[in-house]
């Protein structure tokens, strides 16, 4: 179920000033880490399976679940641990803050969007985070940065980003894809990169304070590198025809993660190819400004997308 966060810092909304409805996290991991017996951990499961299933992976009848969770929460590390958590994110009213913010933004572009719940957990790095159109959890553990005592068994150029900066352009990213219509009839390198890029332009206008590294995840220099080099990474694109390739294998190398992507050169980030849709959009949107971001998240049209961009590789 773990998500490999791509990628608004929830301190970086200072300047806003408009007023937004009052948003609250739902605090299961206090519930959690508070049980005193087996039978009470079930039943708080019991009457929690939503969070169960997606978080866990299974249900409240699960005995080997219910015993190896009430050992984790009794375990004295597990219990040093969750304090640092405590420690790191507070009473989680700046996450609430930003949470509220964002989700206030989805309503102004789509008036029918329902806020999700969003619940705080603690599993011991069991997840990381969940999210579907009704409901996200998120284990806060595994974004407290760089400073925890544990972390996920990922490679450091995943790890930088499992830091609270990330949890709502993460979040907020994976909620847009209920917006984002892309026809894949026929999956191609271009399919993927305008659907990346539609994606990442709409965490842009629903976090308009926040960095464009935070929301694509990329460091400052990679982002430096991307855009100053765009010319040889989009020949790269064109020589070796990769516009129309449908095998998820090669398109794999451009999307995935990588700490860079060796077959255009050692400097150029891994995911360019998200980078590449984002570029994309970008001067879709420059070339096309009478059109919303409403009518370009509903447009399935990728190579049109494409072409109205008129990218060729150029810098602005």
């Amino acid at each position: 179920m773990r998500y490999l966060i791509i990628c608004l810092c929830f301190f970086v909304i200072v300047g806003c000033k408009e007023k937004v409805a009052p948003y609250t996290i739902e605090r299961f991991d206090q519930q959690l880490m508070g049980v005193k017996s087996e039978s009470e951990l079930q039943k708080l499961l019991s009457q929690n399976e939503d969070i169960t299933e997606v978080l866990l992976g299974s249900t409240s009848e699960d005995t080997a679940l219910v015993n190896g969770l009430f050992h984790m929460v009794q375990h004295a590390d597990a219990r040093k641990f969750y304090e640092e958590t405590l420690k790191t994110f507070g009473d989680l009213s700046a996450l609430e803050e930003s949470f509220g913010i964002a989700f206030s933004e989805i309503k102004k572009l789509y008036p029918e969007f329902k806020s999700p719940r969003v619940v705080a957990a603690f599993t011991g790095l069991q997840n990381d985070l969940v999210v579907t159109d009704s409901l996200v959890v998120i284990s806060l553990e595994a974004f407290i940065g760089p400073k925890a005592s544990y972390k996920l068994d990922e490679p450091q150029y995943i790890l930088r980003r499992y830091a609270p900066e990330y949890i709502v352009p993460t979040v907020v990213r994976m909620l847009s894809n209920q917006f984002n219509a892309i026809d894949f009839s026929r999956e191609t390198f271009t399919t993927d990169m305008i659907f990346f890029g539609k994606s990442l332009e709409f965490s842009r206008a629903v976090l308009p304070h926040v960095e464009d590294s935070l929301i694509i995840g990329y460091t400052n220099r990679e982002m430096q590198m991307a855009y100053e080099n765009q010319e040889v990474i989009w020949a790269h694109v064109l020589d070796r025809e990769l516009l129309n390739q449908e095998n998820p294998a090669i398109r794999a190398k451009y999307f995935g993660e990588r700490p860079y992507v060796g077959e255009i050169g050692p400097d150029c980030p891994g995911r360019v190819g998200q980078w590449l849709g984002l570029r994309v959009v970008e001067l879709y949107r420059k070339e096309n400004p009478k059109v919303t971001l409403q009518e370009l998240m509903a447009n399935a049209d990728a190579e049109a997308i494409l072409r109205g961009s008129k990218y060729r590789g150029q810098k602005d």
